[in-house]
């Protein structure tokens, strides 16, 4: 099987989005391991429940965007060095990029939960 050039430019196109496409994965993934964190929404009954529930989604996105990112340098810098130059077929390629997603998403998390609860540095 051939490889397509770099040098055209729907290659590129074709690989850019492809990488976009994994990497809102990795944020989804991020922000939902938050969300499993930080618990339900509270409900807003009054004016500082509303307070506290725009606190509640600020936290969500702000961590969840620092997760997403930690997560998906990670995944793109495995996936440029160790899967990027492997001849895989088209769907082993994807379940393996899942599965590494995954663990990536593990090895931060339990990472955060060492720093947080383990050592208190967070």
């Amino acid at each position: 099987m051939n490889k397509p050039s770099l040098k055209s430019p729907p290659a590129r196109i074709r690989i850019v989005s492809e990488y976009a496409l994994w990497l809102v994965i990795a944020f989804l993934l991020a922000l939902s391991y938050i969300y499993l964190l930080l618990g339900p929404v509270p409900k807003t009954t009054g004016v500082w429940d509303f307070v506290f529930y725009k606190l509640y989604f600020f936290g969500l996105l702000r961590l969840g965007l620092i997760i997403g990112c930690l997560v998906s340098g990670i995944f793109i810098m495995t996936d440029v060095y160790f899967l990027g130059s492997k001849e895989l077929s088209s769907r082993r390629k994807i379940v393996l990029r899942m599965l590494l997603l995954l663990v990536i998403l593990m090895l931060v998390a339990g990472l955060h939960y060492l720093l947080e609860k383990v050592f208190n540095l967070i």
